[in-house]
């Protein structure tokens, strides 16, 4: 999208980021537009895996309330967690029991979000926590309303002990500001003992994991100015493939800028296939 040009790097906050690999919308902004990755990974072992180059820098700490906690390392270490899986809940799935069982509690250090030195503002923060999404929130409110999009993985039902709800994180994010605007990423589970297709990790209907795509209301994306409305065309064609949205945001940034984009990005998404698959 060489007519719509950024002046400055869209700086991503990636709290969780032992799975960066697996997040094809990082990987998308990495290769399309100007992006900078801040990322914090407690886990040593998924700490060490991460490649740090001119756009991407990581820390060995996690993102909390800024005390010493301890932190559950579970056989998966996707499940690691702050707290600990619900035993009782997961025994419904396939497996999860037994990726989810605690082999290490480790202490570690965590910053408040809003503690985190960074010369500019994150533009889009992903959050994957394992539940404890809420504490994050709650300790990162001004970084966290700076932002123009929010990444976030949740589950509808808590899967682990005292994990907020879905509809409070919502809640949380709407007080700062944002919407949600599409799911990026559906899981659903099939119940045990039924298997679908011989995959233990398919589902039916039952919603077991949602990743999140949370934007500012329409009324203070209007008041945005160029470079941020211009940022945010570019994380959401890049980074969520929205192509309807990043034409209503032309549409504003035309207002503004008095430049006629618009048939230029109607002759680019001619080229491109909408249709998900």
């Amino acid at each position: 999208m060489n007519f719509i040009k950024i002046k400055n790097s869209i700086e991503l906050c990636d709290i969780g980021a032992g799975d960066s690999e697996k997040q094809k919308f990082i990987d998308d902004l990495l290769k399309n537009t100007k992006c900078k990755i801040t990322g914090f990974e407690p886990n040593k072992k998924q700490f060490e895996k991460l490649i740090e180059n001119e756009n991407k820098r990581y820390f060995n700490y996690a993102i909390g309330d800024g005390t010493e906690k301890e932190f559950n390392i579970c056989e998966a270490p996707g499940m690691s967690s702050f707290l600990k899986p619900d035993i009782n809940y997961n025994k419904m799935f396939h497996k999860f029991n037994e990726w989810g069982k605690i082999i290490d509690i480790v202490k570690v250090k965590t910053k408040k979000l809003d503690d985190v030195e960074i010369d500019k503002k994150f533009d889009i923060i992903k959050i994957d926590v394992q539940g404890y999404e809420s504490e994050i929130i709650k300790f990162g409110q001004k970084k966290i309303k700076d932002a123009l999009a929010i990444q976030i993985e949740v589950s509808p039902v808590p899967s682990y002990e005292n994990a907020k709800p879905f509809p409070y994180v919502y809640n949380q994010l709407e007080n700062l500001g944002f919407d949600l605007h599409m799911f990026s990423k559906i899981e659903t589970r099939a119940f045990a003992p039924m298997i679908i297709s011989n995959n233990l990790k398919a589902g039916l209907h039952y919603l077991y994991q949602l990743d999140c795509v949370f934007i500012k209301k329409f009324k203070i994306i209007n008041q945005f100015d160029e470079e941020k409305l211009k940022k945010l065309i570019h994380i959401m064609f890049y980074g969520f493939k929205a192509y309807d949205f990043v034409l209503f945001l032309i549409s504003i940034l035309e207002k503004k800028t008095r430049n006629n984009e618009t048939q230029n990005y109607k002759d680019l998404i001619k080229t491109i296939n909408m249709i998900k698959k």
